[in-house]
């Protein structure tokens, strides 16, 4: 009966979230044909289309969502928000509660869903392999920051296994330096699935890492009955007088210290 239960779920699931991201695209595609006064507007405009995509796509994965701290969000126009990354659902998250633009890789616009996605949700594709293309890139991330839009960044530059912070890379974060704009950290952090304490275990049922196909995973979340995620704002950094890996340095020890909390428990 179990087994069952959970099959419909997919079913049910699956036939919503295609409605949605064929209503997304379609929505999406709309904006770009119709005419904006600039590229500004034009990304505002895909905001409000990814916003509505993935607040669906949430509640069809019955993803609840807690924010706390979310008073600092709106005590500056803008922010360059940096957060930990293990899934795709924080993508989802991110998008339909801060109003956000997103830095991702080539290789995820190159992705079939995720990839279309990004790129209706006014994401900027950089290769971050190449120190040449980075630095074509920086001014125009630091441009539209000083227009006053949020911009994210995962400074670990992919998915980790939830069992800890990788490394940041610290290029990207020179476009907060060059636009003065603070930088916002957050901690994201997956706390009850199906009715139960998430523990260490069941971040390859969450997560997004080590290659895995993402139908696969898509799979494994929908035959799920709900999932629980917090993202808390922590402190944030003040850019002025810092250069890049200062600022990466303080990112991630208020990061990590966070995280390592919440890991505790979680084996």
């Amino acid at each position: 009966m179990n087994s069952l239960i959970r099959y419909i779920r997919v079913i049910v699931k699956f036939t919503l979230s295609l409605i949605t991201l064929i209503l997304f695209f379609l929505s999406g595609c709309l904006v770009f044909i119709l005419p904006a006064r600039n590229s500004v507007q034009k990304r505002r405009q895909l905001m409000v289309v990814a916003r509505w995509g993935c607040r669906c796509m949430l509640r069809i994965l019955n993803v609840k969502v807690i924010i706390r701290n979310k008073e600092i969000f709106g005590s500056q126009k803008n922010w360059y928000i940096m957060g930990n990354h293990m899934s795709y659902i924080d993508i989802l998250m991110l998008l339909a509660h801060f109003s956000t633009l997103f830095i991702t890789s080539k290789e995820m616009g190159a992705k079939p869903v995720l990839g279309q996605i990004c790129f209706f949700g006014g994401s900027f594709f950089v290769e971050r392999r190449k120190i040449t293309t980075l630095g074509q890139e920086i001014p125009r991330i630091a441009e539209t920051l000083k227009e006053g839009l949020n911009i994210t960044l995962f400074p670990e530059g992919r998915c980790s296994d939830g069992q800890g912070l990788l490394p940041f890379r610290s290029a990207l974060i020179e476009a907060a330096v060059d636009s003065g704009v603070n930088v916002l950290p957050l901690c994201i952090m997956y706390t009850d699935i199906s009715g139960r304490p998430v523990k260490v275990s069941d971040f390859m049922t969450i997560g997004y890492f080590n290659g895995l196909p993402f139908p696969r995973q898509f799979r494994k979340m929908m035959m799920e009955k709900s999932l629980t995620a917090e993202i808390e704002i922590l402190e944030p950094v003040l850019t002025e007088g810092k250069d890049r890996k200062e600022i990466k340095q303080e990112i991630f020890e208020r990061m990590n210290y966070r995280y390592n909390s919440y890991l505790e428990g979680r084996k």
